[in-house]
């Protein structure tokens, strides 16, 4: 494994490790806006290497930098009610999530998907903020009689007078200043007998040879910068191309359960970039450092927006599936049977297990 390899993968970790600290910090300012109290909220997975208190809050960076969770109160409420065989979880301690409203722990789940929905928000914003630099290949050209693999062809252009290092501005009275828009007029004029090109040095009549020019690029370029749009002028773009992803991947994933799309085609795109995303980082960063950055940003974006979607699915080990089951007790009037709970935290766990390898199957 070379340096380069071990470079994309840091990146990806960090990139990944962002969204979802995103993710628990949304989890977590919810809560204490909704009174629930966060007995711990951790970053990484494992012991404790740094731990520090705030509050009630007790904050870790765990020795494996890879995950996180927010821990609220509440299990001791629910493992007393399984003891005393209750029907209901009764006599909450103070900030206990089971002690909050439905309504106040569904605005607590969905803010961890909204906080992923907003940090794409985030990274669109900038990504608008910033100049775009564009390189284009100039129309200038090298004869292929130049070229020595190339000598032996017939070249219409040098038989028209054009030399090596000639700028075309036009093609039969259409203007180009780029190779490829040249290359586009060049193609559309093959099949006529003689074709009007201007250059720096005046107008020569090409008569092109079983439709070649004999002309190749000579691979000069020209960087235009364009400015970013002002801050402001960020927010509706942003906003509509976080929507325009949110819509795809929600197709998408309806898509799966009504049999119009295929697992694999679906999520194999997202688990792809997630999985790659140091990788294609460190692409984009081989073109320049603008395009890195936009690279980097743009994919995180998608990243953060799929994690968001993904974990608002009803699964009850998912924060999807956590709404789904406060909506029930709305409805029902009541929370849920203690052993219900259970039941479902299980179900949700299991379920997710058992999923991760099943999507590598199929992916």
């Amino acid at each position: 494994m070379n340096w380069s390899t071990v470079f994309a993968i840091l990146i990806g970790f960090v990139g990944l490790n962002i969204l979802i600290i995103f993710h628990e910090l949304g989890h977590f300012f919810a809560a204490r806006a909704c009174g629930i109290r966060v007995q711990r909220l951790a970053f990484g997975l494992g012991p404790a290497i740094v731990k520090w208190h705030r509050g009630e809050t007790e904050f870790r960076i765990n020795a494996i930098p890879f995950g996180g969770a927010t821990t609220m109160c509440g299990q001791d409420d629910l493992k007393r009610a399984l003891e005393k065989k209750q029907k209901t979880i009764e006599d909450c301690e103070d900030g206990s999530i089971y002690a909050a409203t439905p309504w106040h722990r569904i605005i607590t789940y969905f803010s961890g998907p909204l906080a992923n929905i907003l940090f794409a928000v985030i990274c669109f914003i900038i990504i608008l903020l910033m100049p775009v630099l564009q390189v284009e290949m100039n129309p200038q050209i090298r004869l292929t009689a130049d070229v020595p693999e190339y000598a032996s062809l017939p070249c219409a252009a040098k038989d028209a007078g054009i030399v090596t290092g000639d700028w075309i501005y036009s093609v039969d009275g259409n203007g180009v200043s780029s190779w490829t828009e040249l290359e586009e007029q060049l193609k559309n004029c093959s099949d006529r007998a003689f074709v009007f090109v201007v250059t720096q040095r005046g107008l020569f009549t090409v008569r092109p040879v079983d439709g070649k020019f004999g002309l190749l690029p000579a691979e000069t370029y020209t960087e235009t910068v364009t400015p970013g749009k002002h801050f402001f002028q960020t927010f509706g773009p942003a906003f509509k191309e976080v929507g325009i992803q949110i819509s795809t991947f929600a197709d998408a994933l309806t898509g799966i359960f009504l049999g119009r799309n295929k697992v694999g085609e679906t999520l194999g795109g997202s688990l792809s970039a997630s999985e790659h995303i140091g990788a294609i980082t460190r692409n984009g960063f081989k073109i320049g450092f603008n395009t890195g950055i936009r690279v980097s940003l743009y994919l995180l974006a998608s990243v953060s927006i799929s994690l968001g979607i993904a974990n608002l699915l009803p699964i009850t080990a998912l924060d999807g599936g956590l709404i789904l089951i406060s909506f029930a007790e709305i409805i029902a009037g009541r929370t849920l049977h203690p052993k219900t709970y259970v039941v479902l935290q299980v179900v949700g766990l299991a379920t997710v297990i058992i999923l991760i390898p099943v999507l590598r199957i199929f992916l």
